[in-house]
């Protein structure tokens, strides 16, 4: 599970984490559940009210799920490997364009990839 301490606007209701904005149209805080398998949200004026309405939501999701035979909860993917053969100048460019967007070769890889994958 994520650390929840590290992500600012974030509160644990029943031991699920929660993302928390403020939505000026409806002049209310919204709440929306974190690593969930679907989509479930509520909505207060107060902290004291995102607590209580975000129990009452989350009750009513896990109970929906298991009416539906639904696993409520993201399964955390598995992490593949594949081996990559390239030319020496290729790697140092590589680490380069890592390093200049201060993230590691392997998830700028995956980034670049995932980009040039939705593009299709």
């Amino acid at each position: 599970m994520t650390n929840t301490h590290l992500i600012p606007n974030t509160m644990v209701i029943c031991g699920q984490p929660a993302l928390i904005t403020w939505v000026p149209e409806i002049n209310q805080f919204r709440g929306k559940f974190l690593g969930l398998s679907g989509y479930c949200d509520f909505v207060s004026d107060s902290a004291k009210g995102l607590i209580k309405e975000g129990e009452i939501s989350l009750r009513e999701y896990l109970a929906d799920c298991k009416a539906s035979g639904i696993d409520p909860y993201e399964r955390e993917e598995k992490t593949r490997t594949f081996t990559l053969r390239y030319p020496e100048s290729f790697g140092e460019r590589l680490a380069i364009a890592a390093a200049e967007q201060r993230m590691s070769v392997n998830s700028y890889i995956v980034e670049v990839l995932s980009k040039q994958m939705k593009l299709k």
